[in-house]
């Protein structure tokens, strides 16, 4: 739980941005609808559509850079900011708008945001890119910026690939290789690494924090980048990372369920102390439509199953008010 003037930092600018400034803020970018795509053969055998439609995202024009670059606005002290993961999802959206309008406004527009990831990666050993959050965040741990992200790891290869796939241009896949190596280690022994290897299971690591939290829709956005990676360069390293999530995900996704909601992260596998993280409205939403995203990918029924079960729990309406109101007592409580 922060203190004193990091407290009050904190609680001004969630009000600013979730409330009074809720048409322009981050969350402007964030809560637009949520729905997977439909996914065909050719999807399938290669890397076409992404699981998730973002077009959504696409509407977005509160604030961009110079270059068309979208930025997201936190408010209080943090104001404007580029979110790589942010900038990832509206790329994928004018992604999948152009397989459908062969516009070249939309393919531009991909490229744009495309380009980010080419000029703004770090370099750290071992060859590693890392497109890194240059702001603080507050989790349960604070996060000083700048930090590192699987999922902004993830999400920017699944750009890159495509943008390889489409203009030929071999910079992309270049970066889309620097990226990846990141995968190839551990968080807590390099300074690039974002895996963890927590009870012999492989997990994808959205915030690099002790202990590791194994936050759930991360790690699934995550593995579709690893997917693609795999497929696109036919890479054994990281075909044997999906596959070895794929088993991570069903022998664990009973930890992020508490009966009657999902939970946002589960740290409770390192440490049973932790208090538990009920999934907020917008994140229940997103688990659901991520398990029937990775079925559509996979074919497994488990993940048709742990989406039919979690949309029971979003329709309740008791369920929604209880767990809401645990979540507001939790923010209250550890933030």
């Amino acid at each position: 739980m922060r203190k004193g003037a990091g407290k009050k930092n904190y609680l001004s600018r969630v009000m600013n941005a979730y409330i009074f400034g809720r048409r322009d803020s981050n969350l402007s970018f964030w809560h637009t609808p949520l729905c997977a795509n439909e996914l065909a053969e050719e999807d399938m055998a290669g890397v076409r559509r992404y699981p998730m439609n973002f077009e959504a995202k696409t509407r977005y024009k509160a604030y961009t850079d110079e270059a068309g670059v979208i930025l997201l606005n936190y408010y209080g002290n943090l104001g404007l900011q580029y979110n790589p993961n942010a900038i990832a999802q509206a790329a994928l959206g004018y992604y999948d708008k152009y397989l459908q309008t062969n516009s070249k406004e939309d393919k531009e527009s991909f490229l744009t945001q495309a380009n980010f990831f080419v000029k703004h990666g770090r370099e750290v050993s071992d060859d590693i890119i890392l497109w890194e959050y240059k702001f603080p965040f507050e989790m349960r741990n604070l996060l000083p910026g700048p930090w590192r992200s699987a999922l902004a790891q993830g999400q920017a290869i699944s750009v890159l690939i495509r943008a390889h796939q489409l203009t030929g241009d071999s910079t992309y896949a270049q970066f889309a290789h620097r990226g990846y190596h990141a995968f190839r280690f551990l968080s807590r022994e390099h300074e690039g690494g974002v895996v963890d290897d927590h009870n012999k299971y492989v997990w994808l690591e959205e915030y690099i924090v002790d202990p590791p939290n194994h936050v759930l829709n991360g790690f699934i956005w995550t593995l579709w980048g690893v997917r693609d990676y795999a497929v696109y360069f036919n890479d054994r390293h990281a075909s044997n990372i999906w596959l070895e999530c794929l088993k991570t995900l069903e022998h664990n996704l009973k930890n992020y369920d508490v009966g009657f909601w999902t939970t946002y992260d589960w740290p409770q596998g390192y440490d049973k102390k932790q208090p538990v993280m009920p999934s907020s409205l917008y994140y229940q939403r997103l688990h659901v439509v991520q398990m029937l995203a990775t079925y559509n990918l996979t074919g497994k029924d488990f993940f048709i199953e742990y989406h039919n079960r979690w949309q029971k729990q979003l329709n309740s309406f008791w369920k929604k008010g209880v767990s809401q109101a645990w979540k507001a007592y939790f923010k209250i409580r550890y933030f």
